[in-house]
């Protein structure tokens, strides 16, 4: 083994990193410019993984069952301009569904909360116009 302890085996990686940063940083620039959609795959795939523990399939899974609708709103994708969010219990952390923008905002302002949802729908109701 070329290195007595990790201290110097860590000292040797900083050290190579710092005389070779402006390389990678090049190589990946060129990479992310010759393979646009790869990274951008690549990015939503840890993104998915890091945030909601689920995969790409997983995603594709859900979007399926729900016949690429919101799960409340009951819209198509081709609706919006941007792909379904992941709605998660942030509690918990269960994912729960595909929703739009507008419908998971509702549910993140409503923080949730079955009274305050119910308030909301019995103001409209009461509310309502003939």
């Amino acid at each position: 083994m070329p290195y007595k302890n990790r201290e110097d085996h860590l000292k040797a990686c900083a050290e190579n990193y710092q005389n070779k940063k402006q390389e990678y940083k090049d190589r990946s620039k060129k990479r992310r410019e010759e393979k646009p959609e790869k990274v951008a795959l690549k990015k939503r795939e840890w993104y998915l993984q890091n945030t909601f523990n689920i995969t790409i399939d997983d995603y594709n899974n859900m979007f399926n069952a729900q016949n690429g609708c919101c799960d409340i709103c009951k819209q198509h994708q081709s609706n919006f301009t941007k792909r379904l969010f992941v709605d998660h219990c942030h509690t918990t952390g269960k994912v729960r569904g595909l929703l739009c923008s507008n419908c998971n905002s509702l549910l993140g302002h409503a923080k949730d909360n079955l009274d305050f949802l119910e308030n909301a729908k019995q103001y409209l109701i009461k509310n309502k116009e003939n």
